[in-house]
């Protein structure tokens, strides 16, 4: 797999991955429902490995868009965008990435948008597991991934009915230490200071390597400034874990503004930036990065833990 699959948020992707997102009702029904089986989630698997693995041979970002939407869709977006620029045939006649040993996880779930995700294992090198997340917006939606992170650390046990199925948590939902809708808005506050919402996070080695990056100095003449929020158009999703935690996943976005002070000038710019500018910037750049977590979440009282991430450049600005 491509190390991000990553790219391009533009404002049209994401009110489509938005409207994917968004939590709806079938007839006010209130009982909760399992998506497909997993011959069927199979199917969708292999559908997409062979879609998408057009997309990236020929560099195509409207089939991409067909097969993809919110976070993992504006990651591979602008991947896509960055390739066509920097490597515009570099995919041709590369072995087809497929998913290995995966396995199904099927929540039921009230209404739409219904979903379900397969952990499995990419065919390349050194390849760790990864978590894919498969959305359907509506009944006469088609399946699209959704989610995509790399895992880092196994997945908790989750809660599984008597035939299989996993249970699904809303975004409000009581019991775990944070609710899985409120978990991206609590990192990006730990992320400014450090402090605020330590409770939850702190210390681990990944949020403490987010954390020394943004007060790490840039060097003299230099100044950076970086601004991490929810984002909030990606609505986290949640299954519950067998302990009465969560598994949650959930995305931010970062704003990084490298500004230098006259008479200096910016240097080169790497090639992956210079894909979303019209020249080079002189003064300052802008990169917009976007960030995308699962994250174990125990009961009341414990840590937080990020099992699993995908990071990645979806856009920039430059002065």
């Amino acid at each position: 797999m491509r190390i991000s699959r990553a790219v391009a948020a533009t404002a049209a992707l994401l009110v489509t991955a938005l409207a994917a997102t968004g939590c709806v009702s079938v007839n006010g029904s209130g009982t909760p429902v399992e998506a497909l089986d997993k011959r069927a989630a199979a199917k969708v698997l292999h559908d997409y490995e062979v879609r998408n693995n057009q997309a990236y041979a020929n560099r195509d970002l409207p089939l991409n868009a067909r097969v993809e939407t919110g976070s993992l869709g504006a990651l591979d977006q602008a991947g896509l965008r960055i390739l066509s620029f920097t490597d515009p045939r570099g995919d041709l006649g590369k072995a087809p990435i497929s998913h290995e040993r995966p396995e199904f996880l099927i929540p039921k779930v009230i209404g739409w948008p219904k979903w379900f995700a397969v952990q499995s294992t990419p065919n390349f090198n050194n390849a760790k597991p990864q978590l894919l997340v498969f959305l359907r917006a509506g009944p006469d939606a088609v399946w699209q991934a959704a989610w995509g992170p790399t895992l880092q650390n196994p997945l908790p046990e989750l809660k599984r009915d008597r035939d299989g199925y996993l249970a699904a948590l809303p975004p409000t939902a009581s019991g775990p230490a944070v609710a899985p809708g409120e978990l991206a808005p609590a990192l990006a506050e730990f992320l400014k200071d450090g402090r605020t919402r330590a409770e939850l996070f702190g210390p681990d080695p990944y949020t403490a390597q987010l954390r020394k990056q943004r007060d790490d100095p840039i060097g003299e003449g230099f100044v950076r400034q970086t601004v991490d929020s929810a984002a909030g158009q990606f609505p986290a999703l949640a299954l519950r874990t067998k302990d009465g935690g969560a598994l949650v996943l959930f995305a931010l976005q970062h704003s990084i503004k490298l500004t230098v002070q006259p008479p200096r000038r910016l240097g080169d710019v790497d090639a992956s930036t210079l894909a979303f500018l019209s020249g080079k910037p002189t003064r300052s750049v802008t990169e917009h990065r976007l960030s995308e977590y699962v994250a174990v979440v125990p009961k009341a009282g414990g840590k937080v833990q990020l099992v699993g991430w995908m990071y990645g450049l979806v856009g920039a600005d430059g002065e």
